[in-house]
C-alpha cells in the first residue's frame, strides 16, 4: 500500500488509514470489493504540501476545491485547480505539491479494487496516454457525499462504515462524467449539511461573508438571502454560535485558558472573545467554567 503524505495536519485537516484488518475484509466483501478506499482525507489550505513517489501500489485521486498546484508524471504534467480531479494510477510515478502562491484545499482518496481499471475506463483515463485530469463543471454537486465521507473518519470503524464508505467512493467516481457535462447554473442552490462542514473544517479562522459566498459558489447577495431562508439567521451569526457551541465544549472538556480558546477559535483579541461568548450565551466564559464545576490544571476557573 502506498503511504499517504507524511505532511503535518493543521486544523481543520484529516486523514485517516484503514487498518490492514479492514482493508482486507472490503477486499474479500461482495459489496466492495470492487473499488474501495485504502485511506483518505482531507487538506486544509495546505501550505508546503508535496509528495514525490517512485512507487505507487495503489490508485489515487486528489479533488481540488480551492486554490491550485501542481503535479507531473511520464506522460503528463499540468497544474490542478479547483473543480478538478486528478487520477494518479497504480504504478505510476509521479510528484505533485501545492501552489507556494495560493495553496490548495483538496479531498483525496488512495483506493484499490478488482474493477478499478473499469471504472478507470468509464471515466477515460485508463491509460498513460489519456489526460490524468477530470474538469468538473458541477462540482459542488460532490460536496455532500464528499461530507459524507469524511463524517465516517469521526465515528468507530465497524465494518458496517467501512462498506458504506466504500459505496460512497464508489458513487463518487460514478457521478464523475455527468458533472464533468452537466450545464446547469452553480448559483440555484447549495448544501447547507456541507457548509456546515466547510465551518467546521475552519472554526479557527477569522472567515468573511464572502468566502462562505465563494465557497457554495454563490453570489453574496444570492448566498446570503438563501441562508437566511433556511436558517432564519445572518451566516456570520450562524458561524459565531458555532464557534461558542465549541467553545463551550473546550471550556469543559479542555485546561486551556479562556485566552487559549479563543485563540485557537481564531480570536486574537481575548476580550472581544469573551464579550461575544458572553452576548450569544448569557454568561462570560469564567462563569461558564464555573457553572460546570471545571478548572483549569493550576487552579483557575
Amino acid at each position: 500500500m502506498s503511504q499517504p503524505s507524511s505532511w503535518p495536519l493543521p486544523a481543520g485537516s484529516s486523514r485517516l488509514l484503514l487498518p490492514q484488518a479492514t482493508i482486507e475484509r472490503l477486499q474479500l466483501h461482495p459489496f466492495s470489493r470492487q473499488l474501495y478506499p485504502v485511506s483518505y482525507g482531507h487538506y486544509l489550505h495546505a501550505v508546503g504540501h508535496r509528495v514525490r513517489r517512485s512507487v505507487h501500489t495503489d490508485h489515487l485521486l486528489i479533488f481540488c476545491h480551492q486554490g491550485s498546484g501542481i503535479y507531473q508524471t511520464e506522460h503528463h504534467h499540468g497544474e490542478l485547480h479547483a473543480g478538478e480531479v486528478l487520477f494518479l494510477r497504480r504504478g505510476v510515478a509521479h510528484s505533485y505539491q501545492a501552489s507556494p502562491d495560493a495553496p490548495w484545499s483538496i479531498y483525496w482518496a488512495h483506493f484499490a479494487g478488482e474493477l478499478v481499471d473499469q471504472y478507470m475506463a468509464y471515466l477515460g483515463v485508463q491509460a498513460d496516454t489519456s489526460p490524468p485530469v477530470l474538469r468538473l463543471t458541477n462540482w459542488r454537486a460532490l460536496l455532500p457525499d464528499v461530507t459524507q465521507l469524511l463524517n465516517l473518519q469521526h465515528q468507530r470503524l465497524t465494518l458496517e462504515r467501512a462498506l458504506l464508505a466504500a459505496n460512497i467512493l464508489q458513487k463518487l467516481l460514478i457521478q464523475l462524467p455527468s458533472l464533468r457535462s452537466d450545464k446547469q447554473s452553480q448559483d440555484k442552490d447549495f448544501s447547507l449539511t456541507t457548509l456546515e462542514r466547510f465551518m467546521h473544517d475552519n472554526s479557527h479562522r477569522s472567515l468573511e461573508l464572502k468566502d462562505f459566498a465563494q465557497f457554495s459558489g454563490l453570489s453574496v447577495y444570492h448566498f446570503s438571502k438563501k441562508f437566511r431562508q433556511l436558517t432564519g439567521t445572518s451566516p456570520i451569526r450562524y458561524f459565531n454560535g458555532l464557534k461558542m457551541r465549541e467553545a463551550q465544549r473546550m471550556l469543559i472538556e479542555t485546561d486551556h485558558s479562556i485566552r487559549q480558546v479563543g485563540h485557537t477559535l481564531g480570536f486574537d483579541d481575548a476580550y472581544y472573545f469573551s464579550r461575544l461568548f458572553k452576548k450569544m450565551t448569557g454568561c462570560s466564559p469564567s462563569e461558564f467554567r464555573q457553572q460546570q464545576g471545571r478548572t483549569t490544571a493550576n487552579g483557575k476557573q
